[in-house]
């Protein structure tokens, strides 16, 4: 079968749309499978552990046990996807959670557009709210997010995960986290619209 000219910049804007449609996990030691917080910048009140917590994947977990009142706990993957994600880049945010809490502790996932240099050009709590863990804190329970990129991710992007205590003295936070991944999927747009541009020139040319 003879493919025409115009069918074949059809296949070719189908080939390079999809190409570019794959995403890209740009999480770093996002399963802590180092046995560490290789990859992850730590704030810590209380504990925080890397160990066999019974994981959903692999070998290991990470375990952010806070029992200081009023305080955060937290883990970040910061400043990842430099020259990876674009301004406006979908992204999918996944991971597995489990624990339990004292009075007013809660946990946080918050996701951040960062700027070459400092700042953000946007940031978010993950769901509006605190996570809503399983009520048994033995078993795990899955979470998914869908967002966007900030106008400005020359500094990449931050996934920020916590185990928050109240103010409460009694209050505290014991989080379990896991298979934690970052997925990107950059815009094909700008190929797509070349591609058609050059489709609408060759019609324009069959039409004259």
């Amino acid at each position: 079968m003879k493919i025409t000219q115009p069918l074949l910049a059809l296949t070719t804007v189908a080939a390079l749309t999809a190409g570019q449609a794959a995403a890209v996990d740009v999480a770093v030691n996002g399963g802590f499978e180092s046995g560490d917080f290789t990859g992850w910048q730590q704030f810590p009140s209380g504990t925080q552990t890397v160990a066999g917590f019974d994981p959903t994947e692999g070998l290991f977990a990470a375990n952010l046990d806070n029992t200081n009142p009023g305080s955060a706990s937290l883990i970040k993957n910061n400043n990842v996807g430099i020259g990876v994600v674009n301004p406006g880049d979908p992204i999918t945010i996944t991971f597995d959670a489990r624990g339990a809490f004292g009075v007013g502790g809660v946990a946080f996932a918050e996701f951040f557009s960062e700027i070459s240099g400092g700042g953000t050009s946007a940031s978010e709590i993950l769901g509006g709210a605190p996570l809503a863990l399983d009520p048994d804190p033995a078993v795990w329970k899955s979470f998914s997010f869908n967002t966007v990129a900030g106008p400005d991710v020359s500094g990449g992007v931050t996934l920020q995960l916590t185990a928050t205590t109240g103010a409460d003295p009694s209050s505290s936070a014991s989080v379990f986290y896991d298979n934690v991944v970052i997925d990107v999927v950059p815009e094909p747009t700008s190929l797509a619209l070349l591609g058609l541009g050059g489709l609408m020139a060759m019609r324009r040319r069959r039409s004259a």
